[in-house]
């Protein structure tokens, strides 16, 4: 009878993925532990792109751009739709309980850019890209239980209960992905997204689906956690791998960046966990205490000081830090929305010389710290000019002082 079950379930274009759900739930076979890394997705969930060559395959001109004015027409009316629901979301700005977990960002890392402090001290910055993004979905920790492996784990943890939050970045084109992925998106009434992050959320910070969130979620000065796969080295050895010494470069053979003996006598097996060469990197790795210095509000970026997992170009997620000493205290709650933005209407008058125009600068946010190009750097008056004329008892004057 189950085999009849199978085949008459195992007919379609999803037919490979459904017998194995089917037969896994069976109790038939028992999942295997996977690796650490994994490059290509798991068999059993449903695919995320369509599998054809090329979109638009057989479609007229006068088809295409049909198709094209009404995904532009309907990812313009999910944004605005998304916008208006932040708007008319209530947020207050207050006091943080030490219980309560909010939601993070998903971010795109653009490079490493230096910073200057006041005092002068360089310091590297990481610049992260909040790239659109919008609550997809919340789910209770009893569904979240009972539908996932993950949920039996998460769920109910000694924090108490926790909401899953999915939180989508970068708005792509609809057509790249299948109907069940699109779905998700179509019900919270936001545009198809390419990036996808899950964070644990208390019932005290829950957003609303749909809504976006702005690279204001955190505020300059807090610490934040950042989570994200490696830099993929690929396959290396165990000198690059593992940091070994190596053997003797003379009087050997092609063993100069060999591991050497890997201990086999007596039982002569390879005990696991024995470090030796093989794939390097792409693992997921977590930041903690990372200090947010400078916000772009117009690009929505972020500068971070230090250095965060992954290469140029990836993902990761960017959520508070819960060390005691480095926790938010306070902040908006559940997020920053639009109706916390205060605008002062300032009298245009003409900029002092040497000052840029606020019209030709970006609405930043900068710490206290930091030092900013837009402020004299060393300013002389003629009490130091006359102060360093006296001093200067040098025969070679690098520059006269007039009096």
């Amino acid at each position: 009878m189950l085999r009849s079950l199978v085949s008459s379930v195992t007919t379609g274009p999803t037919s490979e993925w459904a017998g194995r759900i089917l037969i896994a739930n069976s109790g038939l076979i028992s999942q295997q532990r996977g690796r650490r890394r994994t490059l290509t997705p798991v068999p059993w969930l449903p695919p995320v792109k369509e599998n054809i060559p090329k979109t638009g395959v057989g479609m007229s001109q006068g088809t295409k751009n049909l198709l094209e004015q009404v995904i532009e027409k309907e990812t313009l009316a999910n944004s605005t739709f998304a916008h208006q629901s932040s708007q008319e979301t209530s947020v207050t700005i207050g006091d943080i309980p030490e219980t309560s977990r909010r939601v993070g960002l998903v971010v795109r890392k653009i490079g490493m850019l230096p910073q200057w402090t006041n005092e002068g001290t360089r310091i590297l910055c990481t610049v992260l890209e909040v790239n659109e993004n919008h609550v997809v979905s919340i789910t209770s920790p009893e569904m979240w239980y009972k539908s996932s492996a993950v949920g039996k784990r998460k769920a109910f943890n000694r924090h108490g209960p926790m909401w899953r939050v999915t939180v989508g970045a970068g708005n792509d084109d609809p057509t790249k992905y299948t109907l069940a992925y699109r779905r998700q998106f179509a019900k919270a009434g936001i545009p198809t997204k390419e990036k996808l992050g899950c964070f644990l959320v208390t019932e005290d910070a829950l957003p609303t689906a749909g809504q976006a969130l702005d690279a204001r979620h955190f505020g300059v000065g807090q610490y934040i956690t950042a989570t994200g796969k490696t830099i993929d080295w690929g396959f290396q050895g165990g000198m690059h791998r593992w940091g070994m010494r190596g053997q003797p470069t003379r009087r050997t053979t092609k063993s100069h960046r060999r591991i050497g003996s890997v201990g086999s006598v007596g039982d002569a097996r390879i005990w696991p966990g024995k470090r030796m060469p093989g794939h390097m990197g792409y693992e997921w790795r977590t930041v903690s205490g990372l200090e947010i210095v400078r916000i772009n509000v117009d690009k929505q970026v972020i500068y971070v000081k230090g250095s965060v997992p992954g290469d140029i170009g990836e993902t990761l997620l960017l959520k508070d830090c819960l060390q005691e000493e480095k926790r938010l205290k306070s902040g908006p709650m559940p997020t920053w929305a639009p109706s916390l933005e205060t605008i002062d209407e300032e009298q245009e008058t003409e900029p002092e010389e040497g000052v840029v125009p606020k019209s030709l600068l970006f609405n930043e946010k900068f710490s206290p710290k930091l030092f900013r190009f837009t402020s004299p750097s060393i300013v002389f008056t003629d009490a130091d000019a006359k102060k360093t004329a006296g001093r200067d008892k040098t025969k070679a004057k690098i520059a006269k002082v007039k009096k």
